[in-house]
């Protein structure tokens, strides 16, 4: 990587090559001040697959340091200084960093363990030594981490030629003197293209100021900045389309990825960037972008695709021997081929786990097995359907979540949507869902609620449809499913369409509080609906038997029959019957008990 930079700096050295705001760095400058930390780490020892630690805020200079890093034949590990720390010092005892390079405004921060620390500054006063490294193209470039299903960070180590397989791609052909928008956190491997693409190709890195910026703030920079390209996640890329679209015609490809995408959006930029729109795909396993899907603003489809695999890699979707799969068929997704990671640092069991011999490619070419689930289309192409392990099981019926905010997301009035599990205790998990709505579109859990069963079964309809002002994300963009509120708690979160109706008799005084009881909300209207919110086959059984404690003679399929407390008073008035006897209930299709 940094040999291909250096070429550059050669043959090009005034030529701007980082720049933020009214900072700018050229080539030559890039190149010399590079080598000096170079110099300095050498002197403390480093040399190939040692790892550096870098602690140092965003500037041009963070980009002198990474490439000094390469330069002495280390890999960097990048340590945000936002980050808490507990979690800093863990990084750097994890990955056994001989030196953190760090800035004087800095210097006071701890640091984990004996590992020496070398400011940036004292750093830059060394002669400047442009010896070879003796790091090859299977040395370690650089660690990112990320979490783990355990709660334990997860080290990924990324070798140089990985790096050079997404640099080279057919693709994205950066040409000299474009200019790449630099929007990511350096601790998240979209830093990776942002940063070495374009200047292992000669183009020019443009840091936008406040990553964690507004949507007018960031559209505001594109108008500055007219960048060639940028990455957006998919969390920032909708907010964007919604709220100032047009900022987008001031970029000439953009590619956007890391969760599900919106059809409309991704249309919708299609038809306004000055060049190309690209959905991406690829896990950190897989160096950033393992697949890219060419975005026609004409195009209709219900999933935005993920794309083909970049230029040397593959990907194939298999069953659980490792068979392929047959085309249109779900299973899951693996990712062959440059580009694959070499593994978890110091985790051999989980490396061993994701990390697999290629059975379908010579010369000991290894997969990742990425627990997503995917298909593959007409034309090579796949898209995605979710996570392995977010596939949850409720009353008997297999569920994948992912599936089901795929069709939330292609919901038009839908910005961003999300669908997760509650477990209320032993068989009590309920399925709810949460939608933000795009822009100003006025939506109800009723529309969406009506949308997603035309299009899914009913054991995958959610007991709750919660309408969300924003989605909780995490640092990167992407939807933080822990935070997603708890939907059962009160009446006005669940965004139904009925207004609250209060109730007008004893009857339906004593059932309001008995439903209000077994749903565990604060208020129930007397025209609301028991399944819209919350209930469930299981909590039938449980709404029934107190509703009879209460001498209120109900029978075992008055509730599907009369799902409101206004139709079952009303129904159980009418009837004037005795307390009905314990017979088994026969399940509504939305409702059911589920099976196998």
């Amino acid at each position: 990587m940094h040999d291909l930079v250096r070429r550059r700096a050669r043959s090009m050295p005034g030529a701007t090559a980082v720049s933020s705001g009214s900072e700018t760095l050229t080539y030559g400058e890039l190149d010399e001040s590079s080598e000096r930390v170079a110099r300095a780490l050498r002197e403390r020892g480093v040399g190939p697959d040692d790892r550096v630690g870098i602690l140092m805020s965003r500037s041009p200079r963070l980009v002198v340091a990474l490439l000094g890093v390469l330069k002495a034949g280390g890999g960097y590990v990048p340590i945000d200084v936002s980050y808490p720390p507990e979690r800093r010092d863990f990084m750097l005892r994890d990955c056994g960093a001989a030196t953190v390079l760090t800035e004087e405004a800095l210097a006071g921060e701890p640091v984990a363990g004996a590992a020496a620390v070398l400011t940036y500054e004292e750093a830059v006063l060394a002669e400047p030594d442009p010896v070879p490294t003796g790091a090859r193209a299977g040395n370690l470039a650089y660690i990112v981490y990320t979490s783990g299903s355990t709660g334990v960070p997860k080290g990924v180590m990324v070798e140089h030629a990985d790096v050079i397989r997404l640099v080279a791609d057919s693709r994205l052909d950066i040409r000299p003197g474009e200019v790449v928008a630099q929007l990511a956190p350096f601790s998240f491997d979209a830093s990776v293209f942002e940063i070495w693409s374009p200047l292992c190709r000669g183009g020019r890195v443009a840091m936008l100021s406040n990553p964690q910026m507004s949507a007018a703030g960031l559209g505001e920079q594109l108008r500055e900045v007219e960048p060639d390209w940028i990455f957006l996640t998919s969390g920032l890329f909708q907010v964007l389309v919604d709220q100032d679209p047009q900022a987008l015609s001031h970029a000439g490809t953009v590619i956007t990825g890391g969760d599900v995408l919106s059809p409309q959006a991704v249309r919708a930029c299609a038809g306004v960037t000055r060049r190309a729109t690209y959905a991406a795909y690829g896990p950190t396993e897989t160096t950033v972008f393992a697949s890219l899907h060419l975005v026609d603003p004409g195009e209709e489809f219900e999933r935005v695709p993920i794309g083909g695999p970049l230029d040397g890699m593959a990907l194939r979707v298999l069953d659980a021997e490792l068979r392929p799969v047959p085309p249109g068929t779900v299973g899951e997704l693996y990712v062959s081929g440059h580009g694959v990671a070499r593994g978890y640092l110091d985790r051999p069991a989980v490396t061993a786990e994701r990390f697999l011999a290629d059975p379908y490619a010579g010369g000991g070419a290894r997969m990742y097995r990425t627990g997503d689930l995917a298909r593959e289309l007409p034309g090579g192409e796949f898209d995605f359907h979710g996570r392995v392990d977010r596939q949850v099981k409720i009353r008997g019926y297999r569920v994948e979540l992912g599936e089901i905010e795929a069709v939330l997301n292609s919901h038009p009035l839908v910005s961003s949507g999300a669908a997760e599990v509650f477990d209320d205790g032993p068989d009590l998990k309920r399925l709810a869902a949460f939608a933000v709505p795009a822009g100003d579109a006025k939506v109800t859990s009723g529309d969406l609620n009506r949308f997603l069963n035309e299009r899914l079964p009913p054991y995958m309809w959610p007991l709750g449809l919660v309408i969300l002002d924003e989605m909780p994300r995490d640092p990167n963009g992407k939807p933080d499913r822990r935070a997603l509120p708890y939907p059962w708690t009160r009446r006005a979160d669940l965004g139904l369409e009925e207004a609250y109706a209060e109730p007008r008799t004893p009857l339906e005084q004593t059932m309001a509080t008995v439903w209000t009881e077994v749903l565990g909300l604060d208020v129930v209207g007397v025209n609301d609906n028991f399944f819209q919110l919350g209930g469930d086959s299981l909590r039938s059984v449980t709404l029934l038997k107190r509703l009879q404690d209460q001498n209120i003679k109900v029978l075992p399929d008055d509730l599907f029959d009369y799902q409101s407390i206004a139709e079952l008073a009303g129904a159980v008035e009418a009837a004037g019957r005795p307390e009905a006897a314990g017979a088994a209930p026969s399940w509504p299709a939305g409702a059911t008990a589920g099976a196998g």
